[in-house]
């Protein structure tokens, strides 16, 4: 498959049926290009597309998987594209790649939608962030088969971010992830 059609499935993915495996293909597609190049492929892909009649705003989470988290201020800046449950949590630190987690290179989406109450952030806003201070990920994604365990290592970053355990909606909706990996 080609640069733009794994950019075309990961940047049309429905957060409500998000599939792990279409950012995981983008994102070890664009991991051996460089900084600029990978930015480059992805804002080509943008100019082909009709942002007003579809966002793609899973390429936010692309980018939010394709660069390492900077020292500081420890996390990437949450997309803002609405209300969405749960909201972002007070410390960003804690999920640093909010509203993805990262377990085991397994991309798992927290948040099902967004509420717009008003215009949502451009892409191009994390695009210009990521090319002015962003460093690609050092290796390729490498997800292993989701391990029995993975949930509860969820639940357990999940209680350190929101000083709560993720509702039995939320531990289904991540489950139908990784069902998706099988």
């Amino acid at each position: 498959m080609g640069m733009d059609q794994l950019l075309a499935r990961a940047s049309r993915a429905d957060f409500a049926d998000y599939d792990p495996r279409t950012v995981i293909d983008a994102v070890n597609a664009l991991q051996p290009l460089d900084k600029d190049k990978a930015l480059d492929a992805i804002e080509a892909h943008l100019s082909r597309v009709d942002l007003d009649a579809d966002p793609h705003e899973g390429l936010f989470l692309v980018l939010r998987v394709l660069f390492e988290v900077p020292p500081e201020p420890g996390y990437h800046p949450p997309p803002l594209l609405g209300g969405s449950m749960p909201a972002p949590p007070s410390d960003l630190r804690s999920l640093p790649l909010f509203p993805v987690v990262l377990i085991d290179d397994i991309p798992l989406m927290m948040v099902s939608g967004y509420e717009l109450g008003g215009d949502a952030e451009p892409l191009s806003a994390h695009i210009g962030h990521f090319r002015a201070t962003g460093h690609l990920r050092a290796r390729p994604l490498e997800p292993k088969a989701p391990a029995g365990d993975l949930l509860d290592r969820f639940t357990a970053l999940y209680q350190r971010a929101y000083g709560t355990a993720p509702s039995a909606r939320e531990l289904a909706f991540l489950q139908r992830q990784l069902d998706r990996l099988k």
